[in-house]
């Protein structure tokens, strides 16, 4: 940095903050803690279930994979990866009879996953936000914390697809559930 010479005091004053300025540490502090490193593979599972007045039963399963890229972003009390998902998911709703509808859809896509300090854990998956679905918005974005160990736990929503086609209609009950997360050797 050129500092240019100074000869009245009144300048003296004005050089003195950019010498501090000049020399102060510029790199951020972390003052939300410090991110806990994920593992680079991991896997979900869930499940959640409700039985409704009307004698319908719903009953959901989450069993989705996870692999985050080794150069993560870090931010002050975050570490952000980028990475893909895939796996199965399950929904059946049936009536008091035992009729219903039961949909398996196998998924894969892109997700970012952040550690936020001190203990908190964010997935999104990018592909399931803005469908119109509220079964793929409630998936868009999952949120839990890390007990000892390297184990997480959250909780999510399994709501209707919102399809009605050929038959298969899914448009009522949401069931609320947990899922836990788990390090793959």
């Amino acid at each position: 940095m050129v500092v240019p010479a100074v000869s009245s005091r009144a300048g003296a004053w004005l050089l003195a903050p950019l010498l501090l300025l000049g020399c102060s540490d510029s790199s951020p502090t972390d003052p939300g803690g410090v991110a806990r490193p994920l593992p680079l593979k991991f896997r979900l599972d869930g499940t959640a279930s409700s039985t409704e007045a009307d004698g319908s039963t719903v009953s959901c399963t989450l069993e989705l994979g996870f692999e985050l890229g080794a150069r993560p972003r870090r931010a002050p009390g975050v570490v952000e990866y980028d990475g893909v998902h895939g796996g199965a998911i399950q929904r059946t709703v049936l009536d008091a009879a035992g009729d219903g509808i039961s949909l398996w859809p196998h998924v894969h896509g892109e997700v970012i996953v952040r550690s936020i300090a001190p203990d908190r854990i964010e997935i999104e998956i990018p592909g399931n936000a803005g469908t119109g679905s509220r079964f793929w918005e409630q998936l868009s974005r999952l949120q839990g914390a890390f007990g000892p160990g390297e184990t997480a736990e959250g909780g999510w929503s399994c709501a209707p697809f919102d399809v009605d086609s050929g038959g298969y209609v899914d448009r009522k009950y949401t069931a609320r559930g947990s899922w836990t997360l788990a390090p793959v050797p």
